[in-house]
């Protein structure tokens, strides 16, 4: 089978089982009462949550059937790291595990990735820096850990997290294919085709939210890949807004401004903002735009700092 077939069957695989599976996990959750308010809507809906599992199902489905398409090895241990933190996400939106333990935990879950990555070098442009053990062993799955987070931090719009992270990935694999080519892409393409099929139903106006489980996920596979092409440096600019908006939780949490999570709507369905201290909120704390409108801005800003890492970071 031609490798354009594989591509394509992984990509398709993926997309269609989460497209068709997501409905019926709507039903089921909303059930089951696995629902949170969608705040910024003037009635607050309730919409079901941990949708993330949808796009797991999807991948699994993809992983499957590539097994008898390619070989599969370190695709597998790769999926195992994005799995595990797929299932502490599951507990964390269960249990709500809190910030701090989401610093250690992830740290072991991402040592995997010293399997997979035997390359002990950083690249910087055009010059490398070798860094011996204390590559694979300690920068690698923090790199990976910190990466899974700010994705999960980065939220709070419907389609929010989800769009932006189909974004890193479309940058992400796009970069893998031009330095690697075809083989850089079986690593993603699972994820890549369930978690487009997943942002139709998360997109504005939201009919199912992905939870911790989809965020630390996505998240997860995003630096995995980031790590296993050693794209630090061009992900870190394409991260800037991510890193942005952690920097100013960071701030929030030394000026203890509070423990506010979400805005208020007003009558025109423009949304109202206590303070401009989380990247999301800058715009609607200034200027008077909808929660649609915003998630757009934010979407612009991520794809210009990822055309910029094109323009300023050789391959």
């Amino acid at each position: 089978m031609d490798d354009l077939t594989v591509l394509i069957l992984m990509f398709g695989i993926g997309f269609c089982v989460t497209f068709l599976y997501t409905p019926k996990f709507i039903r089921k959750a909303t059930d089951k009462g696995f629902t949170v308010r969608d705040m910024y809507k003037k009635n607050k809906p309730v919409i079901p949550t941990m949708g993330g599992l949808t796009i797991l199902t999807g991948t699994l489905a993809s992983l499957m059937v590539s097994q008898f398409l390619i070989s599969v090895d370190k695709v597998l241990i790769f999926y195992f790291i994005v799995f595990t933190f797929a299932l502490f996400g599951l507990a964390d939106d269960l249990l709500h595990i809190g910030r701090p333990t989401k610093i250690f935990i992830p740290f072991i879950l991402a040592l995997p990735i010293t399997v997979l990555n035997t390359d002990t070098t950083l690249w910087i442009g055009l010059t490398q820096i070798e860094l011996g053990l204390i590559y694979p062993y300690l920068i690698a799955p923090i790199y990976l850990m910190v990466v899974a987070n700010l994705v999960n931090m980065h939220s709070g719009y419907n389609g929010l997290s989800c769009g932006l992270s189909y974004i890193l990935l479309l940058f992400v694999s796009t970069r893998a294919f031009l330095m690697n080519g075809i083989p850089s892409l079986y690593y993603i393409l699972p994820i890549f085709g369930a978690s487009l099929a997943f942002l139709y139903y998360n997109t504005y106006p939201a009919k199912i939210f992905w939870g911790n489980i989809g965020s630390l996920m996505v998240g997860a596979a995003i630096g995995g890949l980031i790590i296993l092409n050693n794209m630090e440096v061009f992900a870190f600019i394409i991260l800037i807004p991510h890193i942005i908006n952690l920097l100013m939780y960071v701030y929030w949490k030394i000026k203890k401004i509070g423990e506010i999570k979400f805005g208020e709507i007003r009558e025109d369905e423009t949304i109202e903002v206590p303070n401009p201290w989380t990247l999301k909120w800058v715009i609607p704390y200034y200027f008077r735009v909808t929660e649609h409108q915003a998630m757009w801005v934010m979407y612009l800003l991520t794809t210009f700092f990822g055309v910029l890492a094109f323009i300023l970071i050789p391959y």
